[in-house]
């Protein structure tokens, strides 16, 4: 049986000394956006908090620990994890992160950017400063290691010169707007999910014929989003403005059921068997399976799901790209 409290003991010492939870190469967060030339900072900046680029190399460790899970000696791996993981970082672990999934994610995080720009809104990126937010922590319960990660975040923020600040996924939006001011001093940013932002700007988008008919898609509320933020009309008017047919599941909006997250770096078959629940829930509703959220979205494809994010669709309807 994997050892909850020594997977949490190296999550926060892997945020403490490299500043994420697990081990990445920290340009693998800011590259995609190179290409694009966005500005440097600003008064409104993108911030990702590197949830979408580390889920490749969270699913290579819950590969990892499924594995554990399934033989004796899991516990011993993970305490010599623990007492090596100075020298390591369980390097050897997350540098097996699917190839596939590392593009795909920077293929999320392009489609929103191209979104915002064609909306019109004027906004900069903060490329090495794009830090990870440090929800894990929270999530966890690690209070004082996110209390010293957030300070970090915040000085990125103050020294962006950003008054906004445009998130991606429903965990950073949720713990900017809600959790940060608690943990963190004089946290005045306005913050908004992109998918509000794009709601606003709605009307500016400009829409081009897409190639292929309007198609029925079945779309999954990630809890944070709908539950804790009111971010559940938005991504419904703009599926629709791309032409497509939002279908609901019978728990949906404020009331949607959980993907399996974020558990599934506690207890991989426990998240897997929450997952596969969900999964024959919008299955049975018909259409093409939407998420929005990056665990969302990872949780789904481990169980099974044929599904993709809600930008790749937004922009292939409404950008042609």
């Amino acid at each position: 049986m994997v050892d909850v409290k020594l997977i949490l003991s190296l999550l926060a010492d892997n945020v403490e000394r490299t500043g994420y939870p697990v081990p990445i190469d920290p340009r693998r967060i800011y590259s995609w956006a190179e290409p694009l030339k966005l500005p440097r900072g600003g008064r409104t900046v993108l911030y990702t908090g590197a949830l979408y680029q580390l889920v490749p190399y969270i699913n290579s460790l819950v590969r990892h620990l499924e594995s554990l899970e399934r033989r004796k000696g899991g516990g011993l791996a993970l305490r010599l994890a623990k007492t090596v993981g100075r020298i390591v970082d369980l390097g050897k672990i997350v540098a097996k992160a699917d190839p596939s999934e590392v593009s795909t994610v920077e293929k999320v995080l392009t489609s929103i950017a191209n979104l915002l720009s064609a909306a019109g809104v004027e906004y900069g990126y903060l490329y090495e400063n794009d830090l990870y937010s440090g929800v894990l922590l929270y999530d966890m319960g690690l209070d004082e290691a996110f209390r010293r990660h957030a300070g970090k975040v915040a000085e990125a923020l103050k020294r962006s010169g950003a008054s906004l600040v445009i998130t991606v996924d429903p965990h950073t939006t949720h713990v900017l707007r809600k959790v940060f001011p608690e943990y963190v001093e004089r946290f005045e940013f306005e913050v908004k999910s992109y998918l509000e932002v794009l709601a606003e700007k709605g009307r500016r988008l400009p829409v081009k014929t897409p190639s292929e008919p309007g198609y029925d898609v079945v779309l999954h509320d990630p809890c944070f989003y709908a539950r804790h933020e009111g971010v559940i009309e938005q991504p419904r008017r703009l599926l629709a403005l791309a032409g497509l047919n939002v279908k609901d599941p019978a728990k949906s909006g404020r009331m949607t059921y959980c993907c399996g997250g974020p558990v599934e770096a506690i207890s991989p078959s426990l998240s897997k068997r929450i997952a596969e629940t969900r999964l024959d829930e919008l299955r049975a509703v018909g259409g093409r399976i939407v998420t929005m959220c990056p665990i969302c979205y990872a949780n789904l494809r481990r169980a099974g799901g044929e599904v993709e994010d809600i930008a790749l669709h937004l922009s292939r309807r409404l950008l042609g790209a």
